[in-house]
């Protein structure tokens, strides 16, 4: 399972990657949210690859926090931006309104990208 999870969050961070620098916002809403979801599936590959179990939730927060005490080692970029990588599964669908910085989508794509490419 945590190959294939792996599988899709690769396939997530390429898709947000295609999409990040699009002038049509809502493209680069779906790109926040492309990355979120990336991000949380590469969390729960990594954590599932330790335990055998997949983890339940959204919460990027509680995420690295279940990985670090399974010995996975979580960019601390990705530590320190958990809150606001979480809100992006909401806000970039349902209140497209919301500011997301497209240059921080963007290092959140590139940490994600490398973070993957460590866990293979």
């Amino acid at each position: 399972m945590g190959n294939t999870l792996l599988s899709i969050a690769k396939a997530d961070i390429k898709t947000a990657k295609n999409l990040v620098n699009s002038d049509d916002k809502y493209q680069k809403h779906q790109a926040a949210y492309l990355t979120q979801q990336g991000v949380e599936k590469t969390l729960k590959s990594a954590i599932s690859l330790k335990t055998g179990g997949q983890p339940w939730g959204h919460d990027i927060t509680k995420l690295v926090i279940l990985a670090q005490q399974n010995g996975v080692d979580v960019p601390d970029f990705i530590c320190k931006k958990a809150k606001m990588i979480t809100s992006w599964e909401v806000v970039s669908r349902y209140y497209p309104t919301s500011v997301i910085r497209r240059d921080t989508i963007a290092h959140v794509i590139r940490v994600a990208d490398e973070w993957q490419k460590k866990l293979k």
